[in-house]
């Protein structure tokens, strides 16, 4: 009713009327829109090897007319597009432009003898460690791009220029926060499944021992979990606005990223396969929630004690775990170094079929089951998806990083990867301290939010505020990079 929402703008209860009862968009527009980063990466892509290829020798990775280039495609559609503004036209734009380079990437030489070995073949043969794994290009620019989205919108959500339906869902529905919540989890699954490949040690290949895998789960979720008790207190202390249905009264979201490694590695003692593990994991939960009174308590209980005051992230927590393992399994995949060039390219068919199946997984439990996706209760649809669509995604950066290198010709295919080639520099400072750059987001929103009042202010002075926090947010991260050092 009319009657019943806050007059004051300032108020604490004004902004969490605000973000209440939000129905969000379509599956449709949501992932229009984040589709944009692929087309971004494309653009970039496009030009650099345009540009490497027509002068290797003057190819300078970190020049200020490449940084701002950088900036101009992958930071600049952000803005627009995330604040609702332009999308078809930077759709547009940036797809034109990347058109334009491709078309100046001539095709590489045609061998003469066609069923000689592939240049490159023999070079990644001749390469290859068994138990190494070294960085991948795609992955390391799709979990930058989703590291920007993620930190722009917690800000952005708290200005009028960000449209209320990308913000998260009150409870079944789908927007573009929701998607990068679940995409932020998958993506640390990925990189996650590293402590637990083989690995390559005196020239032997030795499986890694759960004493390995409990280190490593507690190296990364220690500091997690002390953010999170951080945020607690600190918005507890200064009486700091907040969402109670979205993770609970107590909870936040860096207690679940924080103890999603610690049960990895015990689960593995269950059962080595992943996807099983995670497959039976979202059945028996949804079960439970859509043939038990557990739904009914979930939506609607009173938060009578500690755990129906944190209900939302305690059981979510169930289904976060469900998509960490998915993305674990894609990292098992991917991760490792292929030995041979077919090995690379049969990759794409791999992760084809991982989307292809998560998708049929939504369509069974959405369009036939009828139940739809909650990022609130992480439910079997909403895992899903997000596998679904991060598994696209993936293929879609792997298929354009493939058919772009595959038209080098030997010579440079052979001759090292400059600075800058591979992945952006702003990109891959943002990658190799992510852990980072989510911190100082967090603290810098939490600072805007405390110093101006957000929701006062025009559209012209909403984007600058932005600007300057994208900003911000990311200058410890390039400082660090510039610096040669890696933190988290």
């Amino acid at each position: 009713m009319a009657s019943a929402i806050p007059l004051d703008k300032t108020s604490n209860e004004y902004k969490e009327w605000r973000v209440s009862d939000l129905g969000g968009s379509s599956m449709t527009e949501v992932h229009i829109v984040v589709s944009t980063l692929a087309l971004a990466y494309w653009c970039w892509k496009c030009k650099t090897v345009a540009d490497f290829h027509r002068a290797p020798a003057r190819f300078a990775g970190r020049s200020w007319s490449r940084v701002l280039f950088e900036c101009a495609v992958f930071l600049v559609p952000m803005f627009l597009v995330f604040t609702g503004r332009h999308l078809y036209t930077v759709a547009a734009v940036l797809g034109g432009t990347g058109a334009y380079f491709r078309w100046q990437v001539p095709d590489a030489p045609r061998r003469h003898d066609k069923w000689a070995p592939d240049p490159r073949a023999d070079e990644l043969a001749r390469s290859y460690v068994p138990g190494r794994t070294t960085p991948k290009p795609y992955l390391s620019i799709y979990r930058a791009e989703m590291m920007l989205l993620t930190c722009f919108c917690i800000l952005a959500v708290d200005f009028e220029v960000f449209p209320l339906r990308f913000a998260k869902v009150e409870t079944f529905g789908t927007s573009v926060m929701d998607l990068g919540v679940g995409s932020f989890v998958f993506s640390a699954g990925i990189v996650g499944a590293k402590a637990f490949l083989p690995r390559s040690v005196g020239g032997r290949v030795v499986a890694t021992s759960l004493a390995h895998q409990l280190r490593a789960g507690l190296w990364t979720a220690a500091p997690v979990l002390a953010l999170g008790a951080a945020r607690l207190v600190l918005t507890e202390s200064v009486d700091y606005q907040k969402h109670t249905s979205e993770y609970g009264t107590h909870w936040n979201f860096f207690f679940t990223l924080g103890l999603l490694p610690l049960f990895v590695p015990l689960g593995l003692r269950v059962c080595s396969n992943l996807r099983a593990t995670a497959t039976a994991l979202l059945v028996g939960y949804q079960a439970l929630y859509s043939l038990s009174p557990l739904g009914g308590w979930l939506e609607g209980a009173a938060r009578a004690d500690l755990v129906s005051a944190n209900r939302e992230g305690i059981f979510s927590f169930a289904g976060y775990l469900a998509i960490f393992l998915l993305g674990m399994s894609l990292g098992q995949e991917i991760l490792p170094d292929p030995p041979t060039l077919e090995a690379r390219r049969l990759r794409l068919v791999s992760v084809l079929g991982v989307w292809t199946t998560a998708f049929a997984g939504l369509a069974l439990t959405d369009f036939v089951l009828g139940i739809a996706p909650s990022r609130r209760f992480a439910n079997a649809s909403y895992c899903f998806w997000v596998a679904g669509f991060n598994s696209a995604m993936l293929w879609l950066f792997m298929l354009i990083e493939e058919d772009l290198d595959s038209k080098l010709p030997p010579a440079l295919a052979r001759a090292g990867r400059p600075a800058g080639y591979d992945v952006p520099t702003i990109l891959e400072a943002v990658n190799t301290n992510s852990l980072t750059t989510f911190l100082v987001a967090n603290l810098l929103t939490g600072a805007v939010n405390m110093q101006i009042e957000t929701l006062l202010c025009t559209t012209s002075e909403a984007m600058l505020v932005l600007a300057g926090y994208t900003l911000l947010f990311m200058l410890p991260a390039l400082l660090m990079h510039r610096a040669g050092l890696r933190l988290r």
